[in-house]
């Protein structure tokens, strides 16, 4: 480590993404922790308390990335989603809520790195993820991006190609102005995203693509642009989300 990076870390420390603490070695011994999160690197990603804490999906819908706590179906039984696999790192509440809401809303783009780092561990436990050419983000609509500042999805898509060692390709449009997801019901949701999304030009062709987001709901957004991409674009698309 160089003499300025030393620096930078003594006066600026990394913290927790999940509650700022500085964060420090984990004791292992003491920490019930997904075995795809990486113990050599976890503890300049996650403080111990954090680690026992979250919301970690365990057990996913291989189709979906829904949790599957003993209940009947999940949403891919309802809807004939265009993706072909999807994986979540945790549910969207408590701590992992607060924390995306802060990366999504109040600039903290800082986020993107270890939120990024999480879900490309859980990617790298996917059996199908071996396959994967190149990671695509979601983009925001033109007016959305201009009044943000960033496209919180590329972000994390940065990280998760440069971990997993696959480029990123920013080949997906927002052709209309749609509505915010956050405050619509389920079907309305959908009727939201129909047709909204178009590939640019000569985008090549390829075999498995991954799309980044950083929440998926009902679906919708993934599945209107997995069904784009798969239009003469790509064979294959998987969705990875940070919450489900």
């Amino acid at each position: 480590m160089s003499l300025g990076k030393m620096l930078l870390k003594m006066l600026f420390p990394p913290r927790c993404p999940f509650c700022r603490e500085i964060l420090g070695e984990i004791s292992w011994e003491k920490v019930d922790y997904p075995d795809w999160a990486r113990k050599e690197s976890a503890s300049g990603v996650i403080c111990s308390r954090c680690a026992v804490s979250l919301p970690w999906i365990v057990m996913g819908c291989p189709r979906c990335a829904a949790e599957q706590m003993g209940r009947v179906g999940c949403s891919c039984s309802v809807y004939d989603y265009a993706f072909d696999n999807c994986c979540a790192v945790g549910r969207y509440t408590g701590k992992v809520r607060k924390a995306l809401h802060l990366f999504k809303y109040q600039q903290k783009q800082w986020l993107a790195e270890p939120l990024g780092r999480l879900l490309s561990w859980k990617l790298s436990s996917q059996d199908w993820a071996g396959t994967i050419e190149a990671v695509v983000p979601i983009p925001l609509t033109p007016h959305r991006q201009r009044r943000r500042g960033y496209n919180q999805a590329a972000l994390l898509a940065g990280v998760v190609g440069r971990e997993l060692g696959v480029p990123l390709l920013d080949i997906l449009q927002r052709v209309r102005e749609t509505e915010s997801q956050a405050g619509l019901k389920r079907e309305k949701r959908w009727e939201n995203m129909r047709d909204a999304f178009r590939c640019r030009g000569e985008t090549g062709r390829y075999g498995h693509l991954l799309l980044i987001d950083d929440i998926l709901t009902t679906g919708a957004t993934a599945h209107q642009a997995a069904s784009v991409i798969k239009t003469g674009v790509a064979e294959s698309v998987s969705v990875a989300v940070f919450a489900r």
